[in-house]
């Protein structure tokens, strides 16, 4: 349902201009390239499989939070939607979060089989499978809803979250990034490789109505932590965030990155020049501090 009320506003709207770099000239093929990209559909089609997004994960009888929960499920673990018709979307607010309760089916970790309902900020948005440390076993990556309390109307975060057997071994709070159901946005969750041998993870939305809006932030992984390395908001060309990273390869030697400009398939392009001596090492340190605005 959400993907044809998106599209009907779509093309009833303007096309907003911005600058080249953060907006593609032809924002009807970025509109149908994003939702190529993006899992949204899934979160209303019928049968299709979806993730919770958190460890002990409660199913209920009803839609409501007081109802019988009849099981629990660990952090990525895949159930089947069962969709509403157009009329019907049962929405709770929890935590100053607005989702809807998805109806689901599935087999829980003993293998009884059940059908509840699971409230959205218990959902993943987007996910993937991606191998951040390079040894052939991927990591599960979900974006969603964030675990913080939102204490008021203009705090909005979301998170992304990495699961390993069923439990969240990292997550990292996406400031600013409005995923949960009363945004009416489409997130977007996807790995970037980059020519220089490091992953980017992306975590975006994209929002079509009367007005539209392009969020994206872009993290790279250190082998410990997601670092937010770019954020911005594309329609309006507001930055957030704007951070120079280290990039070690064995190869290439010590780089220092940032980002550049958007290229091709509206993927980030990444400016990186070697790091040799110590003192270079030092002009880094300086211009790594204070680079960019955060949100």
């Amino acid at each position: 349902m959400r993907s044809i009320l998106i599209l009907a506003a779509f093309f009833s709207t303007h096309a907003i201009t911005g600058q080249e770099r953060f907006v593609s000239s032809d924002f009807n093929d970025f509109y149908d390239w994003y939702h190529r990209q993006s899992q949204v559909a899934q979160l209303y089609e019928d049968q299709a499989q979806l993730f919770t997004f958190a460890g002990n994960t409660e199913v209920h009888a009803g839609p409501c939070r007081t109802s019988e929960t009849i099981t629990r499920l660990p952090a990525g673990y895949g159930v089947r939607n069962i969709a509403y018709d157009d009329y019907y979307l049962p929405e709770d607010e929890i935590d100053g979060y607005g989702d809807i309760w998805y109806h689901v089916s599935g087999k829980d970790p003993r293998g009884q089989a059940f059908t509840g309902y699971i409230w959205g900020g218990q959902i993943a948005k987007g996910w993937r499978s991606v191998d951040l440390g390079k040894d052939g076993q991927p990591e599960f990556i979900m974006l969603g809803i964030s675990s913080k309390k939102r204490q008021a109307p203009a705090e909005i975060n979301a998170e992304i979250r990495i699961a390993r057997r069923g439990q969240v071994v990292y997550q990292v709070t996406v400031p600013g990034l409005c995923v949960f159901e009363d945004c009416a946005s489409s997130p977007l969750l996807r790995a970037v490789e980059t020519p220089q041998g490091f992953t980017i993870i992306e975590a975006s939305t994209m929002t079509v109505g009367c007005w539209a809006g392009i969020e994206k932030s872009f993290f790279y992984w250190d082998g410990a932590n997601l670092q937010r390395v770019y954020h911005a908001e594309y329609t309006t060309n507001k930055e957030f965030a704007n951070e120079s990273f280290v990039f070690n390869n064995s190869s290439s030697g010590t780089q220092l990155c940032r980002y550049s400009h958007e290229g091709e398939n509206y993927s980030p392009v990444w400016e990186c020049k070697e790091i040799g001596t110590d003192n270079s090492r030092a002009s880094v340190a300086v211009e790594m501090t204070g680079a960019g605005m955060a949100r």
